[in-house]
C-alpha cells in the first residue's frame, strides 16, 4: 500500500512491550501494531483510528488521563480562516477538528468533542507538555498555513485532570498569530518547571519570523526529573514507561505515567522526563521495560 505520509509517531499503545507506529497521511491514517516478530499489522480500521481522513499532519502518543494505557492524539489541517473565525463566532463551518482517541485498554473512543477539542485548529507544528506541574499533559497547537491572510492566534490547551481541555491562550499569553512550526517543551532554566521554544514562519522567502521563547513562572507544584541511561544500547531509554505514584496532602494518592521517547511529529522534547508532581507531600517511581506489562485496569 502507498500513502502520502505527512508525520509519523510510536508508542506502545498495547502495553505488550512492542513500539508501534502510527502514520497521518493525506487521507486514511494508519497505526501499525508490532507483533513482536519484526512484522507489523495495520489495525488502523479495525480499531477506529483513520480519521481525521484529509490533512491530519501532527500525531502523538501520550496518557493525557494517567491511566497507564497511551490514548492518541491526531491533529487535523483541514481548514481555512474562514472556518475558524465562523467557529469563534458559534456558526456553521467546514473545518475539521482533531481526533482524542482514548485508549480503553487497547481499543479506542474518539473522545474529541466530550474533551473540548471539537474545533478547527488548523495546527502544523504541536506538542505536549505540562505548563503548570499538575502531572497532566497540556497541549500547544502552533496554527497558520502559507497564505499571508491566515493569521489566527496559536492555541494553548490545558488537561483538566484527564477530563477535558482548557482554552489557556489568552489567560496564558500564547497566542501568537504568526504560523507556527517546531515547538519544544523543556526546563531551559532548570528551575523545576517547563518553558516554550516555538519556531515561527519561515516556510517561503517573506515569511521570515523571530522565534519565540516562553518562560514559565512556575505554580508551585512539585516535580520529578528523570533520566534514563541504557547500559549496552537504547542509550536513551526509549520504548521505557515510568509510573510516579504520589501522596496528596489530602491523604490521597495519584499515579502519573510518562512513555519515553514518545513526542510530537513536528515537535522536539528533551529525552529526560519532567515530570509535574501537583501538590504531593512524597512520591516513589517505577520504572518498566519488556513485553506484557499491563497496568490493572
Amino acid at each position: 500500500m502507498t500513502a502520502n505520509c505527512k508525520a509519523a509517531t510510536a508508542g506502545d499503545y498495547d502495553n505488550d512491550g512492542d513500539l508501534d507506529l502510527y502514520a497521518s497521511n493525506v487521507g486514511k491514517n494508519r497505526l501499525y501494531q508490532n507483533k513482536g516478530d519484526r512484522t507489523l499489522t495495520d489495525v488502523a480500521e479495525e480499531l477506529a483510528v483513520t480519521g481525521p481522513e484529509s490533512r491530519s499532519f501532527v500525531p502523538w502518543f501520550f496518557d493525557f488521563d494517567n491511566d497507564g494505557w497511551l490514548d492518541l492524539f491526531v491533529g487535523a489541517f483541514e481548514a481555512n480562516i474562514s472556518d475558524i473565525a465562523a467557529d469563534y463566532l458559534g456558526e456553521d463551518h467546514d473545518g475539521v477538528s482533531p481526533r482524542l482517541y482514548r485508549n480503553d485498554g487497547g481499543s479506542f473512543t474518539d473522545i474529541a468533542r466530550e474533551a473540548g477539542l471539537d474545533h478547527p485548529y488548523l495546527p502544523m507544528g504541536a506538542n505536549f507538555g505540562d505548563l503548570d506541574n499538575d502531572g497532566y499533559l497540556d497541549i500547544y497547537l502552533t496554527t497558520g498555513d502559507p497564505e499571508y491572510q491566515t493569521l489566527t492566534p496559536n492555541i494553548m490547551l490545558r488537561n483538566d485532570a484527564g477530563r477535558r481541555y482548557q482554552d489557556v491562550t489568552t489567560s496564558g499569553g500564547f497566542g501568537h498569530p504568526q504560523k507556527g512550526h517546531g515547538v519544544g517543551f523543556g526546563d531551559i532554566e532548570n528551575d523545576g518547571d517547563q518553558d516554550i521554544y516555538h519556531q515561527l514562519g519561515g516556510l517561503y522567502p517573506g515569511d521570515g519570523f523571530h522565534n519565540a521563547l516562553f518562560q514559565n513562572p512556575g505554580h508551585g507544584n512539585r516535580f520529578l526529573v528523570v533520566k534514563l541511561t541504557g547500559v549496552s544500547t537504547n542509550r536513551a531509554g526509549y520504548g521505557a514507561r515510568i509510573r510516579v505514584t504520589v501522596s496528596t496532602p489530602e491523604g490521597g494518592v495519584a499515579t502519573f505515567h510518562r512513555a519515553v521517547g514518545s513526542v510530537s511529529s513536528f515537535g522536539g522534547s528533551p529525552t529526560r522526563q519532567e515530570i509535574g508532581l501537583g501538590r504531593a507531600s512524597a512520591s516513589s517511581a517505577s520504572r518498566s521495560t519488556g513485553r506484557s506489562r499491563k497496568p490493572p485496569r
